[in-house]
């Protein structure tokens, strides 16, 4: 009979048996009795002792590549444990500083906190509902267990009759509620004090300069740490909506009430949000590592839309600052993330908020020595002036997603570059010009090969752009810009 391989259990060295283990150091030593531990046997003990240590020294560094830091204590804490482990920290590349974020209003107001959680629980039912009924079997957004039914959807709606009357401030229906009710509430009211400590260490931490101070210092003692990677806990595998997934539903709707925030979470929760999110580590912790002593050689920004710029905003020494910790970077890659494909930053919210991120972006993109270039759904006419103003004659790698440039612009830019460089333009669109005309112009670059996907523009719908090619024309037009095929695609076709 031949096992099925999917039930074995998975060998490691962690799982040998021990009788095993001790026959194979027995196998190591001579044949001697014993009592007889003599200096040969005591020799090869101590070899034995000595290659597992230095297989720990080999092992150690393998760990943790890469170790993540949120605004929590235990998070600093074990980031401060890492750094100090001298062959831990030995082999950590790069610093996930993750930066959602626990929000006042909600922490001040248990009302807001349990309108929040009542609209989330009922997203959470219909997708349940629809789940159950097959509507959405494909499409689920996370695996629904068995034991899931009707009945789970009965308890959903249950609490959030409880949740009602902390909503409503209905102290009258409060107490003639049952004990049933009262348990639910109590699940609420629980979890809200744990999240407004939350809130109150996250503010600490955030006013006093410790979560800077403390990633600074740790980065500048790991050796070969020299990569900086910040994100708002944009994380597709965190779903947040999973109240009734646990069995213990307690654990589970604990666990949703007590996440933090992205950054564009706030136009979820509020029409009109007023508060800030942590969008000033962007540019105060590069300036903060560089004081301390680290050299930065790859930076990675993947953030949704923040629902205020205004932390963004820099003094001119503040610039300066910034432009001087990344003199030595190699790699530099800006993501607007959001939820959608494509959602990008927007900037009608607030009326400075473009010159803001165009500052912001400018300072980034100073560095001399950037051979690795991604810019992402950044909704900014302003990247034309950017590019015109970047110096980056080092560029080997180009990856622009979601840009509008101006006809000309991006020729004038990789001009510039000494070297051969790769350019990927993803979704990008032409302004004041037809991409017939720029990709003679990005043809003509000897040192670039470049590569479209999905190119926009308005030639052939004036006012209103659109993708200006099919699939079969896209893969000639790439075939042209990569100098295999003489003919554009592009040009003297029937429209």
């Amino acid at each position: 009979m031949i096992s099925n391989p999917e039930l074995q259990t998975a060998a490691s060295i962690n799982t040998i048996p021990p009788e095993l283990l001790c026959r194979i150091f027995n196998f190591l030593f001579p044949a001697r009795r014993l009592d007889e531990l003599t200096a040969a046997r005591v020799d090869d003990i101590r070899s034995l002792r000595l290659t597992c240590r230095r297989f720990c020294q080999w092992a150690s560094p393998l760990l943790i590549p890469e170790i993540s830091v949120s605004m929590t204590e235990p998070s600093l804490e074990r980031l401060k444990n890492v750094s100090g482990h001298q062959l831990i920290s030995s082999g950590v590349r790069s610093v996930h500083v993750k930066l959602p974020y626990y929000e006042q209003r909600m922490a001040a107001d248990l009302t807001q906190f349990a309108y929040s959680h009542i609209a989330g629980m009922s997203q959470h039912l219909g997708q349940l509902k629809d789940v159950i009924s097959d509507k959405l079997h494909e499409r689920a957004s996370y695996n629904l267990p068995d034991w899931v039914n009707y009945e789970v959807i009965q308890l959903g709606k249950n609490l959030i009759s409880a949740w009602n009357s902390i909503y409503t401030t209905n102290s009258e229906g409060s107490q003639r509620d049952s004990d049933e009710h009262i348990t639910y509430r109590k699940i609420l009211t629980d979890a809200h004090r744990e999240y407004q400590l939350l809130f109150e260490a996250q503010q600490q931490m955030r006013e006093n300069g410790v979560f800077l101070s403390t990633i600074a210092s740790a980065l500048a003692k790991m050796p070969h740490a020299d990569g900086l990677k910040i994100t708002d806990g944009q994380d597709p595998y965190h779903k947040e909506d999973t109240y009734l997934i646990n069995r213990d539903y307690r654990k589970s709707i604990r666990a949703v009430m007590l996440s933090p925030h992205t950054w564009s979470d706030a136009s979820e929760l509020y029409p009109d949000p007023d508060f800030e999110p942590p969008v000033e580590f962007l540019h105060r912790l590069p300036v903060a590592i560089h004081r301390a002593g680290a050299s930065l050689r790859e930076v990675k920004f993947k953030c949704s839309a923040p629902c205020s710029y205004a932390n963004l905003s820099m003094s001119p020494s503040e610039r300066v600052s910034l432009v001087e910790s990344l003199q030595n970077l190699q790699t530099l890659i800006i993501e607007a993330a959001g939820k959608e494909a494509m959602s990008g930053w927007f900037f009608d919210h607030q009326e400075d908020a473009m010159a803001l991120v165009s500052d912001f972006l400018s300072a980034l993109l100073q560095s001399s020595g950037v051979e690795d270039l991604t810019i992402s759904s950044f909704n900014l006419r302003s990247l034309n002036e950017l590019l015109t103003g970047a110096h980056n004659q080092s560029l080997k790698r180009l990856h622009l997603v979601g840009a509008r440039l101006r006809a000309g612009i991006l020729g004038e830019y990789l001009a510039r570059v000494k070297g051969p460089c790769d350019v990927v333009l993803e979704q990008v669109e032409i302004l004041g010009g037809r991409w017939a005309d720029q990709a003679d112009e990005l043809r003509s670059l000897s040192r670039a090969s470049t590569t479209v996907i999905q190119p926009f523009g308005d030639e052939f719908r004036r006012g209103r752009a659109t993708n200006v090619c099919n699939a079969e024309e896209e893969r000639m037009l790439n075939n042209y810009l990569q100098r295999s095929s003489s003919v554009n695609p592009l040009r003297n076709r029937n429209i």
